[in-house]
């Protein structure tokens, strides 16, 4: 929560600038908005001791682990490794290295009160705060002891902190590494892949809309649409053969009683003769 709002202060302050890679050295003009994006993005991490991030996600790591899930433990452990480095690779490119957006402080009590209040929750101090669900989930079996939680809190600090000294050696100072990647034509490659959202839009169209607008185009006259005023229109045809004989002359009635009682008679014969 406390990054969401940061956040939102950074496009306000930078004139709704929303594009990450236009920003950079903005911990000059809104030092508060970094200050909360510095402790917010080290509880994201877990940054040890010092965040509320590294108790909870301490907590999560050493159940997994301890109920005897260590893939899961293993998953949540490199999940953290790689939220470490994002998410300090978002602080250094926005409020570190060259200025090149406008910036202005913000003032007011709606600004900074809720940044405040969840920048303190953020530290250590929220993790003092009574759960509400404590004591209401079932608890898990544990198998491991005292010697393999000190061991997952270090895995869990360590894995941090990597992520954390990455995300300084490939973005603070001039990131020649990143550049000459993404300069490279496998880096151009994967950035035109990712700004692309995987190339799922690309596949969505070729799977589900390109065959629907074939369908669309092969039925534009809509032939099912035709198929059911078919029955309509030989309901149309009945009645206008039917309404010939309706011409109120005596002669045609006659004949059409009479040739009426010729087919009845023939059908009769014709059954008597079979039966016989």
């Amino acid at each position: 929560a406390l990054l969401f709002l940061s956040a939102g202060a950074v496009i306000i302050a930078c004139h709704h600038e929303q594009n990450i890679f236009k920003m950079g050295g903005l911990y000059k003009k809104i030092p508060f908005v970094y200050a909360c994006f510095l402790i917010g993005g080290g509880a994201l991490a877990a940054f040890p001791f010092l965040t509320v991030g590294f108790y909870s996600k301490d907590a999560i790591l050493w159940q997994a682990y301890a109920s005897g899930h260590t893939e899961l433990f293993w998953a949540g452990l490199l999940g953290a490794f790689f939220t470490s480095i994002y998410t300090f690779r978002l602080i250094f490119i926005v409020f570190h290295g060259e200025e090149k957006t406008h910036a202005h402080e913000i003032h007011g009590v709606s600004y900074w009160l809720p940044l405040g209040i969840l920048l303190v929750l953020s530290t250590a101090v929220g993790a003092f705060i009574h759960q509400p669900l404590e004591g209401v989930l079932p608890e898990l079996k544990l198998t491991a002891g005292e010697d393999a939680k000190h061991f997952v809190e270090m895995l869990a600090i360590g894995a941090g902190l990597v992520g954390l000294a990455i995300a300084a050696a490939l973005y603070l100072g001039e990131r020649k590494l990143v550049k000459g990647v993404a300069d490279s034509a496998a880096g151009k490659g994967l950035t035109r892949l990712w700004m692309n959202g995987w190339a799922f839009d690309w596949l969505y169209d070729l799977l589900f809309v390109k065959p629907y607008l074939l369908l669309a185009h092969l039925n534009r006259h809509d032939g099912i649409d035709k198929t059911i005023g078919l029955i309509p229109r030989l309901v149309r045809m009945g009645h206008e053969a039917a309404t010939v004989s309706e011409n109120g002359r005596l002669r045609w009635y006659a004949s059409s009683v009479a040739l009426g009682a010729v087919l009845l008679l023939g059908v009769v014969l014709y059954l008597q003769v079979n039966r016989g």
